[in-house]
């Protein structure tokens, strides 16, 4: 089996299949989110030359899309799967910040960049599914508790607040769908382990952005999340978030 640097034949493209996936999830999902984005790449690849990298953090186009923040990280680790050689994307991926944890020196994988983001992007994307489904899970065990703050008082809640921002998209597709089955009886989650009530996204969505909590008040689950879905799909970054004070 051909080796690429570490990553096998198969687990390569598991990898991008994987990748793949979450890209059309997010694409059914939030449309606009993901047209904004392509938008602003194709803007940026307009104004740049790929074959002279001094050219491309000097335009604005550029600026509009780090201005989108860490959340496009997933649109833009696709663009790797569809290429592993879009040095491009490389540039962008670390110019957004990814969690430190997962990011790269590519001067120690100059041949493999893209390839060795994407393995990355794997693992991590695996952690977080799996951190997701640890926190709602947990939220399903108290869901009789009488006070809110419950549901975030915990080391499930805390584990995905310390992977930062680049996991909105993650939060936002299972907002969306915990949205849905609350609002459709007979939906069913697409989320393995993750069931029905678990209605606190919100919480951890204001905390990623804004580092603090909305402040315990009573909300109308629908039209909270249907703020954050329209911010999501604006295009604004994260400054434009929903901010609550307590």
């Amino acid at each position: 089996m051909e080796v690429y640097y570490g990553i096998n034949t198969e687990n390569r493209d598991n990898t991008i299949w994987s990748t793949r996936r979450l890209y059309l999830r997010l694409l059914e999902t939030f449309p606009k989110f993901v047209h904004d984005f392509q938008a602003k790449w194709n803007d940026w690849h307009q104004a740049i030359s790929a074959d002279d990298s001094s050219t491309w953090s000097s335009v604005p186009s550029f600026t509009a899309l780090t201005a989108l923040g860490p959340q496009i990280i997933p649109l833009v680790v696709y663009q790797l799967a569809l290429d592993q050689n879009d040095k491009t994307a490389v540039h962008l991926y670390l110019a957004l910040g990814p969690d430190s944890s997962y990011l790269l020196d590519v001067l120690e994988n100059e041949n493999s960049p893209g390839l060795q983001i994407l393995r990355a992007s794997f693992d991590r994307n695996r952690a977080v599914r799996n951190a997701l489904a640890d926190w709602a899970e947990y939220c399903e065990r108290v869901s009789r508790h009488s006070s809110s703050s419950i549901y975030t008082e915990c080391a499930e809640y805390e584990t995905l607040v310390n992977f930062g921002e680049s996991i909105i998209p993650h939060v936002m597709l299972q907002y969306a769908n915990d949205i849905k089955v609350q609002i459709e009886p007979n939906a069913v989650s697409r989320a393995s382990g993750i069931g029905r009530g678990v209605l606190f996204w919100y919480e951890l969505l204001h905390e990623l952005v804004w580092g603090c909590k909305t402040g315990g008040q009573t909300w109308v689950f629908e039209d909270v999340y249907n703020r954050w879905e329209g911010w999501f799909q604006g295009g604004s970054g994260v400054g434009g978030a929903p901010r609550y004070r307590g």
